[in-house]
Protein backbone atom coordinates (compact mmCIF):
# COMPACT_ATOMS: atom_id res chain seq x y z
CA UNK A 1 0.00 0.00 0.00
CA UNK A 2 0.66 3.55 -0.58
CA UNK A 3 1.55 5.73 2.94
CA UNK A 4 -0.34 9.01 1.99
CA UNK A 5 1.74 11.90 3.54
CA UNK A 6 1.99 14.25 1.02
CA UNK A 7 -0.98 15.73 -0.56
CA UNK A 8 -2.44 17.77 -3.45
CA UNK A 9 -5.95 19.56 -3.90
CA UNK A 10 -6.42 20.85 -7.01
CA UNK A 11 -9.64 23.54 -7.07
CA UNK A 12 -10.01 26.07 -3.69
CA UNK A 13 -13.62 26.14 -3.80
CA UNK A 14 -15.57 25.19 -0.74
CA UNK A 15 -14.90 21.57 -1.38
CA UNK A 16 -11.38 21.90 -2.54
CA UNK A 17 -10.11 24.11 0.19
CA UNK A 18 -12.57 22.20 3.01
CA UNK A 19 -10.84 18.48 2.06
CA UNK A 20 -7.56 20.31 2.58
CA UNK A 21 -8.78 21.44 6.15
CA UNK A 22 -8.72 18.25 6.62
CA UNK A 23 -5.62 16.57 5.34
CA UNK A 24 -3.78 19.42 7.41
CA UNK A 25 -5.72 19.19 10.36
CA UNK A 26 -4.62 15.03 10.22
CA UNK A 27 -0.91 16.16 10.36
CA UNK A 28 -0.32 16.25 6.05
CA UNK A 29 1.61 18.73 4.02
CA UNK A 30 -1.19 19.48 1.72
CA UNK A 31 -0.54 21.75 -1.86
CA UNK A 32 -4.29 23.35 -2.78
CA UNK A 33 -3.54 24.75 -6.64
CA UNK A 34 -6.27 27.15 -8.60
CA UNK A 35 -6.37 29.11 -11.27
CA UNK A 36 -8.08 31.66 -9.58
CA UNK A 37 -5.77 33.84 -7.28
CA UNK A 38 -8.51 35.56 -5.45
CA UNK A 39 -9.81 32.28 -4.45
CA UNK A 40 -7.01 30.77 -3.35
CA UNK A 41 -6.42 33.81 -0.95
CA UNK A 42 -10.05 33.54 -0.01
CA UNK A 43 -9.28 29.34 0.75
CA UNK A 44 -7.09 30.26 3.52
CA UNK A 45 -8.73 32.77 5.30
CA UNK A 46 -12.30 30.29 4.90
CA UNK A 47 -10.01 27.63 6.47
CA UNK A 48 -8.74 29.60 9.06
CA UNK A 49 -12.42 30.89 9.65
CA UNK A 50 -13.65 27.47 9.62
CA UNK A 51 -11.21 26.26 12.52
CA UNK A 52 -11.84 28.97 14.70
CA UNK A 53 -15.61 27.79 14.76
CA UNK A 54 -15.01 24.67 15.14
CA UNK A 55 -12.95 25.61 18.24
CA UNK A 56 -15.88 26.34 20.27
CA UNK A 57 -17.46 22.08 19.40
CA UNK A 58 -14.11 21.19 21.13
CA UNK A 59 -13.16 19.71 17.14
CA UNK A 60 -10.06 21.60 17.29
CA UNK A 61 -7.82 23.51 20.42
CA UNK A 62 -7.05 27.01 20.09
CA UNK A 63 -2.96 26.47 19.90
CA UNK A 64 -3.55 23.48 17.12
CA UNK A 65 -4.64 26.50 14.43
CA UNK A 66 -0.94 28.03 13.39
CA UNK A 67 0.17 24.21 12.95
CA UNK A 68 -2.49 23.42 10.99
CA UNK A 69 -2.26 26.65 8.92
CA UNK A 70 1.40 26.57 7.87
CA UNK A 71 1.29 22.54 6.64
CA UNK A 72 -1.34 24.58 3.91
CA UNK A 73 0.55 25.82 0.97
CA UNK A 74 -1.74 27.58 -2.02
CA UNK A 75 -0.19 27.68 -5.56
CA UNK A 76 -1.84 29.56 -8.61
CA UNK A 77 -1.92 26.79 -11.18
CA UNK A 78 0.40 27.06 -14.27
CA UNK A 79 1.97 24.83 -16.75
CA UNK A 80 4.75 24.66 -14.48
CA UNK A 81 2.83 23.59 -11.59
CA UNK A 82 4.50 20.69 -9.40
CA UNK A 83 2.80 17.71 -8.40
CA UNK A 84 5.50 16.04 -5.97
CA UNK A 85 2.72 14.34 -3.53
CA UNK A 86 1.69 11.10 -2.87
CA UNK A 87 -2.20 11.37 -3.23
CA UNK A 88 -3.84 13.86 -5.62
CA UNK A 89 -7.10 15.02 -5.60
CA UNK A 90 -9.58 17.01 -8.27
CA UNK A 91 -12.37 19.19 -6.23
CA UNK A 92 -13.64 21.52 -9.82
CA UNK A 93 -16.91 22.11 -10.55
CA UNK A 94 -18.88 18.71 -12.24
CA UNK A 95 -17.57 18.71 -15.55
CA UNK A 96 -16.01 15.91 -17.49
CA UNK A 97 -13.99 17.62 -19.64
CA UNK A 98 -12.97 19.44 -16.88
CA UNK A 99 -12.01 16.53 -14.83
CA UNK A 100 -10.71 15.41 -17.48
CA UNK A 101 -8.00 17.98 -18.07
CA UNK A 102 -7.22 18.65 -14.80
CA UNK A 103 -6.24 15.09 -13.64
CA UNK A 104 -4.39 14.64 -17.02
CA UNK A 105 -1.94 17.60 -16.19
CA UNK A 106 -1.54 16.04 -12.84
CA UNK A 107 -0.74 12.40 -14.45
CA UNK A 108 1.88 13.71 -16.13
CA UNK A 109 3.59 15.88 -13.94
CA UNK A 110 3.45 13.06 -11.13
CA UNK A 111 5.10 9.86 -10.50
CA UNK A 112 3.73 6.83 -11.24
CA UNK A 113 2.56 5.46 -8.19
CA UNK A 114 0.74 8.54 -6.97
CA UNK A 115 -2.81 8.23 -6.60
CA UNK A 116 -5.08 10.25 -8.58
CA UNK A 117 -8.60 10.48 -6.77
CA UNK A 118 -11.90 12.74 -8.28
CA UNK A 119 -14.50 14.06 -5.86
CA UNK A 120 -17.33 13.95 -8.32
CA UNK A 121 -21.03 13.47 -6.95
CA UNK A 122 -22.45 11.44 -9.97
CA UNK A 123 -20.14 11.17 -12.67
CA UNK A 124 -19.06 7.59 -13.14
CA UNK A 125 -15.06 7.61 -12.02
CA UNK A 126 -14.57 5.12 -15.19
CA UNK A 127 -15.74 7.70 -17.65
CA UNK A 128 -13.42 10.00 -16.10
CA UNK A 129 -10.54 7.79 -15.91
CA UNK A 130 -11.50 6.88 -20.30
CA UNK A 131 -8.75 10.33 -20.62
CA UNK A 132 -5.72 8.93 -18.35
CA UNK A 133 -2.96 7.13 -19.00
CA UNK A 134 -2.90 5.16 -15.91
CA UNK A 135 -6.90 4.80 -15.01
CA UNK A 136 -5.56 2.19 -12.29
CA UNK A 137 -4.09 4.79 -10.34
CA UNK A 138 -7.62 6.78 -10.12
CA UNK A 139 -10.30 6.15 -7.54
CA UNK A 140 -13.34 8.17 -6.77
CA UNK A 141 -13.81 9.99 -3.20
CA UNK A 142 -16.54 11.74 -2.63
CA UNK A 143 -16.77 14.13 0.18
CA UNK A 144 -19.55 15.18 1.83
CA UNK A 145 -20.15 19.34 2.54
CA UNK A 146 -19.10 20.74 4.32
CA UNK A 147 -16.16 18.05 4.15
CA UNK A 148 -14.72 19.43 7.49
CA UNK A 149 -17.56 18.80 9.17
CA UNK A 150 -19.39 15.64 7.50
CA UNK A 151 -17.91 12.26 8.65
CA UNK A 152 -18.60 9.81 5.21
CA UNK A 153 -16.57 9.79 2.06
CA UNK A 154 -17.77 6.87 -0.54
CA UNK A 155 -15.35 5.62 -2.02
CA UNK A 156 -15.43 4.47 -5.52
CA UNK A 157 -13.27 2.31 -7.66
CA UNK A 158 -13.26 2.51 -11.19
CA UNK A 159 -13.35 -0.55 -13.55
CA UNK A 160 -9.63 -0.60 -13.70
CA UNK A 161 -8.63 1.18 -10.29
CA UNK A 162 -6.06 -1.61 -8.55
CA UNK A 163 -7.37 -2.88 -5.14
CA UNK A 164 -4.24 -1.38 -3.40
CA UNK A 165 -5.11 1.92 -4.57
CA UNK A 166 -8.80 1.62 -2.87
CA UNK A 167 -7.06 0.12 0.07
CA UNK A 168 -4.75 3.16 0.40
CA UNK A 169 -6.63 5.62 0.55
CA UNK A 170 -9.52 3.40 3.25
CA UNK A 171 -6.77 3.78 5.16
CA UNK A 172 -5.83 7.14 4.75
CA UNK A 173 -9.14 8.26 5.25
CA UNK A 174 -10.18 6.43 8.37
CA UNK A 175 -6.72 5.87 10.05
CA UNK A 176 -5.43 9.30 9.19
CA UNK A 177 -8.39 11.90 8.56
CA UNK A 178 -10.48 9.86 10.84
CA UNK A 179 -13.67 9.40 8.69
CA UNK A 180 -16.41 6.77 7.93
CA UNK A 181 -15.96 5.40 4.47
CA UNK A 182 -18.36 3.23 2.59
CA UNK A 183 -16.94 1.54 -1.03
CA UNK A 184 -19.90 1.25 -3.95
CA UNK A 185 -19.75 -0.01 -7.55
CA UNK A 186 -19.32 3.02 -10.53
CA UNK A 187 -22.62 3.64 -10.91
CA UNK A 188 -24.19 6.99 -11.86
CA UNK A 189 -24.91 9.02 -8.67
CA UNK A 190 -22.72 6.06 -6.39
CA UNK A 191 -25.20 5.48 -2.90
CA UNK A 192 -25.88 8.94 -1.31
CA UNK A 193 -26.91 10.78 -4.38
CA UNK A 194 -28.69 7.93 -6.20
CA UNK A 195 -31.18 7.56 -2.71
CA UNK A 196 -31.35 11.40 -2.47
CA UNK A 197 -32.22 11.69 -6.11
CA UNK A 198 -34.81 9.24 -5.52
CA UNK A 199 -36.07 11.13 -2.60
CA UNK A 200 -36.25 14.24 -4.10
CA UNK A 201 -37.87 12.84 -7.52
CA UNK A 202 -40.49 11.45 -5.67
CA UNK A 203 -41.30 14.64 -3.10
CA UNK A 204 -41.14 16.78 -6.11
CA UNK A 205 -44.08 14.29 -7.79
CA UNK A 206 -46.17 15.27 -4.50
CA UNK A 207 -45.99 18.77 -4.73
CA UNK A 208 -47.21 18.15 -8.51
CA UNK A 209 -49.68 16.00 -7.41
CA UNK A 210 -51.01 18.03 -4.92
CA UNK A 211 -50.28 15.43 -2.06
CA UNK A 212 -49.16 18.27 -0.01
CA UNK A 213 -47.11 21.20 0.87
CA UNK A 214 -43.45 21.71 0.54
CA UNK A 215 -43.57 22.39 4.26
CA UNK A 216 -45.20 18.89 5.25
CA UNK A 217 -43.41 17.02 3.27
CA UNK A 218 -39.94 18.36 5.17
CA UNK A 219 -41.62 18.19 8.11
CA UNK A 220 -42.60 14.33 7.54
CA UNK A 221 -39.47 13.87 6.53
CA UNK A 222 -37.72 15.44 9.82
CA UNK A 223 -40.28 14.56 12.23
CA UNK A 224 -40.20 10.64 10.88
CA UNK A 225 -38.11 9.42 8.17
CA UNK A 226 -35.05 11.76 9.71
CA UNK A 227 -35.14 9.36 12.83
CA UNK A 228 -35.86 6.15 11.50
CA UNK A 229 -32.87 6.08 8.29
CA UNK A 230 -30.62 8.06 10.64
CA UNK A 231 -31.04 5.01 13.45
CA UNK A 232 -31.52 2.13 10.99
CA UNK A 233 -30.77 2.52 7.14
CA UNK A 234 -33.26 1.87 4.51
CA UNK A 235 -32.86 -2.05 5.01
CA UNK A 236 -32.45 -2.21 9.09
CA UNK A 237 -36.08 -0.16 8.75
CA UNK A 238 -37.82 -2.97 6.73
CA UNK A 239 -36.44 -5.77 9.16
CA UNK A 240 -38.35 -4.11 11.89
CA UNK A 241 -41.27 -3.39 9.47
CA UNK A 242 -41.21 -7.00 8.12
CA UNK A 243 -40.62 -7.69 4.57
CA UNK A 244 -43.86 -9.76 3.83
CA UNK A 245 -45.05 -6.18 5.08
CA UNK A 246 -43.37 -4.40 2.84
CA UNK A 247 -43.88 -6.65 -0.27
CA UNK A 248 -47.34 -6.13 -0.07
CA UNK A 249 -47.32 -2.50 0.61
CA UNK A 250 -44.99 -2.10 -2.68
CA UNK A 251 -47.01 -3.97 -5.06
CA UNK A 252 -50.15 -2.22 -4.05
CA UNK A 253 -48.62 1.07 -4.56
CA UNK A 254 -47.03 -0.20 -7.98
CA UNK A 255 -51.01 -1.42 -8.76
CA UNK A 256 -52.45 2.41 -7.72
CA UNK A 257 -50.06 4.61 -9.33
CA UNK A 258 -49.43 2.47 -11.86
CA UNK A 259 -45.38 2.90 -12.03
CA UNK A 260 -42.87 -0.56 -11.89
CA UNK A 261 -40.65 1.81 -9.75
CA UNK A 262 -42.41 0.58 -6.69
CA UNK A 263 -42.97 -3.43 -7.38
CA UNK A 264 -40.74 -5.00 -5.06
CA UNK A 265 -37.45 -6.65 -6.50
CA UNK A 266 -37.20 -10.23 -7.01
CA UNK A 267 -34.81 -10.94 -4.18
CA UNK A 268 -37.29 -9.21 -1.21
CA UNK A 269 -39.75 -11.57 -3.03
CA UNK A 270 -37.80 -14.44 -2.33
CA UNK A 271 -36.72 -13.65 1.06
CA UNK A 272 -40.30 -13.25 1.98
CA UNK A 273 -41.13 -16.80 0.35
CA UNK A 274 -38.36 -18.07 2.40
CA UNK A 275 -39.55 -16.58 5.71
CA UNK A 276 -36.82 -14.35 6.43
CA UNK A 277 -39.50 -11.74 7.41
CA UNK A 278 -37.18 -9.65 9.60
CA UNK A 279 -36.90 -8.70 13.14
CA UNK A 280 -40.19 -10.97 14.21
CA UNK A 281 -38.58 -14.31 12.63
CA UNK A 282 -35.24 -14.16 13.63
CA UNK A 283 -33.68 -13.32 9.60
CA UNK A 284 -34.33 -10.69 7.18
CA UNK A 285 -32.08 -8.64 5.27
CA UNK A 286 -29.71 -8.93 8.81
CA UNK A 287 -29.53 -12.28 11.22
CA UNK A 288 -31.08 -11.05 14.47
CA UNK A 289 -30.71 -15.51 15.66
CA UNK A 290 -30.18 -15.20 19.60
CA UNK A 291 -32.71 -12.57 20.25
CA UNK A 292 -36.43 -12.24 20.53
CA UNK A 293 -38.70 -9.81 18.79
CA UNK A 294 -39.73 -8.33 21.92
CA UNK A 295 -36.26 -7.45 22.76
CA UNK A 296 -35.19 -6.14 19.20
CA UNK A 297 -38.86 -3.93 19.35
CA UNK A 298 -37.78 -2.57 23.28
CA UNK A 299 -34.79 -1.87 21.83
CA UNK A 300 -36.09 0.14 18.59
CA UNK A 301 -38.34 1.95 21.04
CA UNK A 302 -35.63 3.10 23.32
CA UNK A 303 -33.10 4.17 20.72
CA UNK A 304 -35.70 6.47 18.72
CA UNK A 305 -36.61 7.93 22.07
CA UNK A 306 -32.61 8.72 23.05
CA UNK A 307 -32.45 10.35 19.17
CA UNK A 308 -35.98 12.34 19.72
CA UNK A 309 -34.69 14.12 23.14
CA UNK A 310 -31.09 14.08 21.87
CA UNK A 311 -32.82 17.03 19.16
CA UNK A 312 -34.38 18.64 22.28
CA UNK A 313 -37.20 19.77 20.41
Amino acid sequence: MVKIEKTHVIGAGAMGHGIAQVFAKSGCNVVISDVNEEILKAAKEHIEANLRFLVQYDEVEESEIPRILDRITTVLSSDDTTYDSDFIIEAVPEDLDLKQKVLGVAEKASSPDTILATTTSVIQVGDIGAALERPEQLVGAHWMNPPYALPLVEIIPGPQTKDDVVRSVKTFLEDKCGKRTVTCGDAPGFLVNRMAAAVLVEAAKMIEEGVASFEDIDRAWKEHMGYIFLQFGPFGNIDHIGLDTITMAANYLAFVLEDDRFRPPAWLQEKVNAGDLGTKSGRGIYDYSGRSPEDLRIERIQRLLELIRARGE
